[in-house]
């Protein structure tokens, strides 16, 4: 680590100024470097030679790899991390884990899921052979008359909740596709998580981000049972977690509860508002309020819920990445994490009214705007424990200095790919 001339230079440019303001106020902030920020970073700026960057803190897609690939730079992304944030390579991870680490915490934390490759409807049959576990739970579902088993299916890439259902018929499942065929353009909705496969433009190569029509590659979960209800409603914890060089991980304190709109109700399994807790299909909808759908999770002492059980299950929840990032970062063609890089993910969380955690998925670049305008202190906050954490350090010669609401999962030493 070295120190650089007086003023480091930080590029910066965020697509959401809710973000970028804050990361740009967050390295103002550095009680450590004077960092001369440039935030009129061109589109093809990848090709310009800028001398003496010392921190990029851009769009994925914007990240000047080969400038990153100089050990004296960072940069605010690991190059590759599919392992994590594809749903379906993430599921081969924890799979491969569980069978070396039959003990972890993940034989509970992840939920059965299972791969479901379609490349056209006419194929469904074949399709569900090779889920025959979920076919035959369906079945026993209408022999029985009881809905006994509930799934949920998701693209592998797609994220802000879109082709999300919830199903527990075969009927369900077919209709999913049958929509999917005839709708020619997915609407894009504007919000939540980036969808990046692991890799940018120019350094693997990667189609177009596809329509849904053009799904080929699902996950089929088994739907969480009897989900922890609060004031009925159900909920999950969106959690931001840092990554830092190869490999410290921590998750921040202040997570949120991201609540369904509607009641808690298993007889409308259709009704999206009830069971999908994802704020951005609810944004647009009358009855949306931010203050009682987005909350802190710690604040739901004032709902009823003890405040041991909430420090139980962030007990459970480092024990739960700590095995996720493990398990990922030993996968090196999949995650690689290199020293001289960060990245903050949004990890989503669902808890059981046993208290047991699930480990839903990671999201690359999450969508910080859904945090709020009442709580955009918990995202600058974050940022500012961002620089302290990762950033200073790096370019500092003391020791790093911890910050009170980064808790510490990981810490391993990985093979250095430099």
């Amino acid at each position: 680590m070295q120190n650089h001339h007086h003023h480091p230079r930080a590029l910066v440019r965020l697509d959401e100024p809710y973000t970028h303001k804050a990361v740009v106020r967050a390295l103002q902030h550095s009680s450590r470097l004077n960092w001369d920020i440039i935030q009129d970073v061109a589109d093809d700026h990848v090709d310009a030679a800028m001398p003496n960057v010392s921190l990029q803190w851009l769009e994925y897609e914007m990240i000047n790899w080969s400038l990153a690939q100089q050990e004296t730079t960072m940069a605010n992304a690991y190059c590759i991390r599919k392992g994590l944030i594809r749903k379906a390579q993430l599921s081969y991870n924890m799979a491969k884990y569980l069978s070396k680490h039959p003990d972890s915490i993940l034989k509970q934390a992840i939920p059965e899921t299972w791969l479901f490759e379609l490349d056209h409807i006419d194929y469904l049959d074949e399709a569900l052979n090779e889920v025959f576990e979920v076919e035959r739970d369906l079945k026993e579902n209408e022999e029985s008359g009881e809905i006994r088993h509930m799934f949920i299916i998701k693209p592998s890439m797609a994220n802000k909740a879109a082709g999300i259902h919830v199903f527990h018929t075969l009927d369900q499942l077919c209709s999913i596709f049958e929509e999917e065929e005839s709708e020619s353009e997915e609407e894009e909705d504007e919000c939540n998580d980036d969808d990046d496969s692991g890799y940018g433009k120019g350094v693997i190569d990667y189609d177009d981000r596809e329509d849904l029509t053009q799904v080929r590659e699902w996950v089929i979960q088994r739907y969480i049972h009897k989900p922890m209800l609060v004031n009925n409603r159900k909920f999950h914890v969106r959690a931001y977690v840092l990554a830092v060089s190869n490999i410290k991980v921590y998750l921040y304190r202040d997570m949120l509860a991201l609540f369904a709109l509607k009641e808690y109700n298993l007889d409308n399994v259709s009704d999206s508002l009830a069971h999908i807790t994802n704020t951005c299909i609810q944004t647009d909808h009358a009855d949306f309020d931010e203050s009682t759908s987005v909350r802190l999770f710690w604040d739901l002492v004032e709902s009823g819920v003890a405040l041991s059980d909430l420090e139980s299950i962030f007990e459970k929840m480092q024990r739960v990445l700590a095995d996720v990032f493990d398990a990922c970062a030993s996968e090196m063609t999949t995650f690689q994490a290199i020293p001289n890089a960060f990245e903050l993910f949004g990890v989503d969380f669902m808890v059981d009214q046993d208290m047991n955690v699930y480990f839903l998925e990671a999201n690359a670049f999450p969508d910080f705007k859904q945090t709020g305008s009442k709580l955009q202190h918990v995202v600058q906050e974050l940022f500012d424990a961002t620089v302290t954490t990762a950033i200073d350090p790096f370019f500092g010669e003391e020791e790093p200095k911890s910050h009170p609401k980064l808790v510490k999962v990981l810490e391993k030493e990985l093979l250095s790919l430099h």
